[in-house]
């Protein structure tokens, strides 16, 4: 039963971001538990790595292109790598005001809870090391080389 719910939830979050009407309530939720959501073609994706992983690890196979991204936090890094990989849509908890410029260059349709000035580092004690990599790009696929880069 547990299993046929669950199912259930996933067709309706997936049937509702082709329409573009996505439960933000639902998709809050399931971001404490995953750290990237993917729904393209009526299928749900869940994502669990930390920072930047699951998209840098996928974005060059197509895996988000056309895809109404959820992401739990998103800074300027994260945006760039939305664009590179094609996102049609993001949602997110939390966005950063550097990453607000980058959607709206790229005509990306985006909402968030709460625009924070900065995305600290895990330790909040400065910025984001993957957001001091970008901050002289706009360029989504020099952003990708250059994360690209610094995760290796």
């Amino acid at each position: 039963m547990k299993k046929i719910c669950s199912i259930l939830i996933m067709l309706t979050v997936a049937a509702c971001a082709v329409r573009g009407n996505v439960d933000k309530a639902f998709l809050r939720e399931r971001l404490k538990v995953h750290t990237l959501i993917a729904v393209r073609d009526g299928e749900i994706r869940y994502y669990d790595e930390r920072g930047l992983a699951p998209l840098l690890v996928r974005v060059e196979n197509g895996a988000f292109k056309d895809a109404f991204v959820a992401d739990r936090v998103v800074g300027k890094a994260s945006a760039l790598l939305h664009v590179y990989g094609g996102a049609r849509e993001v949602y997110t908890p939390v966005l950063s005001k550097a990453a607000l410029p980058v959607y709206e260059k790229y005509n990306i349709p985006f909402s968030s809870d709460q625009v924070v000035e900065y995305i600290y580092n895990r330790d909040k004690t400065g910025i984001d090391p993957w957001e001091k990599a970008v901050e002289n790009t706009d360029d989504p696929a020099e952003a990708f080389r250059i994360l690209n880069a610094a995760a290796r």
